[in-house]
């Protein structure tokens, strides 16, 4: 007898400009060359202080994650069956998803993914998330976030109608943010 084979469907991918990485890698060259200016014109009485450090410490942050996408190409986005591959993350499985953001917040989209479990073990650990983060967390208050400017040419708009394509049961809710401030629950309009 013949068995019902599965048929999925091929994983969407959502792969950003190049230009855009090579664009933060020339940025990261520029903060570490701003800050080793300033660490070599300041006197030597005074110790680092944070003017000097800053810029290193961010210029490093963006040429090595500049470079590893250039350098190691991987999609920005990826949504199948199982799940969303976000590039900085990882994988996350369909079932630890709670509800999708989509944020406006500081003339900005973003896209945050709210997990059912606060500290969630994630199939992959990539180190690019300890940067990506934070700065997710301070802007519109989820750590799981990507920028619509940062995936340029994608629209934001074509990721949330591929996510709930693939899962029609995913809570989208849609939300703006007026200023820096603790991600509330109950967004303003849920899709």
């Amino acid at each position: 007898m013949d068995q019902p084979q599965d048929i999925r469907t091929p994983p969407s991918i959502f792969q950003s400009s190049w230009v855009r990485w090579v664009e933060i890698t020339a940025l990261g060259l520029i903060g570490i060359a701003v800050g080793l200016l300033l660490l070599v014109t300041t006197t030597t009485d005074s110790p680092l202080t944070f003017p000097v450090v800053a810029p290193i410490a961010v210029g490093i942050a963006a040429l090595l994650l500049g470079l590893r996408h250039i350098i190691r190409p991987v999609p920005d986005l990826t949504v199948d069956d199982n799940g969303v591959t976000f590039s900085p993350f990882g994988r996350i499985p369909w079932a630890v998803i709670s509800r999708i953001h989509l944020i406006t917040a500081h003339g900005m989209r973003y896209l945050a993914v709210e997990l059912v479990d606060s500290n969630p073990r994630l199939a992959e650990s990539r180190w690019s998330r300890w940067i990506y983060s934070p700065v997710g967390k301070i802007t519109v208050g989820f750590p799981l976030t990507i920028s619509e400017r940062w995936l340029r040419p994608i629209s934001l708009d074509d990721i949330v109608a591929e996510l709930h394509r693939r899962n029609p049961d995913l809570v989208i809710a849609r939300s703006e943010r007026k200023a820096f401030r603790r991600a509330q629950p109950g967004p303003t309009d849920i899709v």
